[in-house]
C-alpha cells in the first residue's frame, strides 16, 4: 500500500513487494546451504570421518560442479531415488509458482478487486462490511507473522551473541546466520524453529561428547536457553501480541496451534482465516439472522 500510494504501476508494486519479502529468505537459506555444507566437511574431517566427505566433494569444491562427469556419476545406479526426487521437487515447485501468482495478483488487484465486491453489495452493507473486518484482521495477523518473524530473528542473534560472550568463548558459530535462519523457520508450522535449535544443539553435543572441543554443559544451555527466550517467548507472546488486533490473543494462538494440526504446513494460513471468519460471521452476521428470524416469528 505504501508503493501503491507512490506509485501507479500495480506490477512493479507488486513485483517488488514480494521481492522484499521473498529475496532476502532465499538468499538466507541458500548461504545456510552453503555454510553447512562446508562446516559438515570440516567436521567429518576432524571426526575421522573421511570416507563420508566424497559425497559432500562435489558441493565444496566449485570447480568439481563444473565437470558434468559427477553428475553422470551421480545418476549411474540411482534413476529411481533421483526420479523420487525430482518428483518431490516438481510438486512442490508448483505450490511456489501457484502461490506467487496468486499474491501476485492479489497485490496488483486488490483495490480492484474490493471495488468490484462493494459494486456487488451495495444494497447489502452488512456483508460489505463483514469482508472489510475480514480483511483488516487478516491483514494484521499476516503483517503480525512477519513483524514476528524480525524480532525473533533478532532476539535469537542477541541471544546467541550473548551466550558467546557469557560462556566465555566462541562456542556458537555462525551467530548472526543461526539467528536470521531462526526467523526465517518461524513460518515452519508445528515445529517452527526447532528445525534449526534442535539440529544444531544435536551438532554441540556431537562435538562436546564424541571430539571433545566443547564442554558438556554448553549444549545443554544453548537448548534451554533457546527453548525459553527465543522459541517460547517470541511465540506465545510477540505473535500473538502483534497478530491479534481485534481479536482475542488467547484464540489467535489457538487458530495457529489447532489449524497446524488439522491442515498440516497449511494450518498457518488456514487457521487465522477460519478464526476470522468465523469470529466476523458470529459478530455481524449472526445478530442480523437472529434478528430477521425473530421479526418473522413476529408477524407470524
Amino acid at each position: 500500500r505504501w508503493l501503491d500510494e507512490r506509485s501507479d504501476h500495480g506490477d512493479v508494486n507488486a513485483t517488488l513487494t514480494l521481492l522484499t519479502v521473498g529475496l532476502p529468505i532465499v538468499l538466507i537459506l541458500v548461504y545456510a546451504l552453503l555454510t553447512g555444507v562446508r562446516e559438515l566437511d570440516v567436521l567429518l574431517q576432524e571426526s575421522g570421518l573421511e570416507r563420508f566427505r566424497s559425497v559432500l566433494e562435489p558441493y565444496v569444491d566449485v570447480a568439481s560442479v563444473t565437470d558434468p562427469s559427477w553428475l553422470v556419476d551421480l545418476l549411474r545406479g540411482n534413476t529411481g531415488r533421483v526420479v523420487s526426487v525430482v518428483a518431490a521437487a516438481s510438486i512442490w515447485l508448483v505450490r511456489l509458482f501457484v502461490a506467487l501468482v496468486v499474491a501476485f495478483y492479489l497485490l496488483r488487484d486488490d483495490r480492484r478487486v474490493a471495488r468490484w465486491f462493494r459494486d456487488v453489495f451495495e444494497d447489502t452493507p452488512s456483508v460489505v462490511a463483514f469482508a472489510e473486518s475480514i480483511d483488516d484482521d487478516l491483514t494484521t495477523i499476516y503483517t503480525g507473522n512477519l513483524l514476528t518473524l524480525g524480532a525473533t530473528g533478532l532476539v535469537a542473534v542477541a541471544t546467541f551473541y550473548a551466550f558467546d560472550l557469557l560462556a566465555g568463548g566462541d562456542l556458537v558459530s555462525y551467530p548472526l546466520l543461526l539467528g536470521l535462519l531462526v526467523g526465517v523457520a518461524t513460518l515452519v508450522p508445528v515445529v517452527g524453529i526447532k528445525l534449526v535449535y534442535v539440529p544444531y544443539t544435536a551438532l554441540l553435543l556431537f562435538r562436546s561428547l564424541a571430539l571433545g572441543a566443547v564442554p558438556v554443559w554448553v549444549p545443554v544451555a544453548f537448548f534451554f536457553v533457546t527453548l525459553v527466550v527465543v522459541d517460547f517467548v517470541p511465540d506465545m507472546f510477540i505473535r500473538s501480541y502483534l497478530s491479534a488486533g481485534t481479536l482475542h490473543m488467547g484464540l489467535v494462538i489457538l487458530s495457529y496451534v489447532l489449524g497446524t494440526r488439522a491442515f498440516g504446513w497449511y494450518g498457518v494460513f488456514l487457521g487465522p482465516v477460519v478464526l476470522v471468519v468465523t469470529v466476523h460471521f458470529l459478530r455481524e452476521i449472526l445478530p442480523e439472522l437472529v434478528d430477521g428470524s425473530a421479526e418473522r416469528l413476529a408477524l407470524e
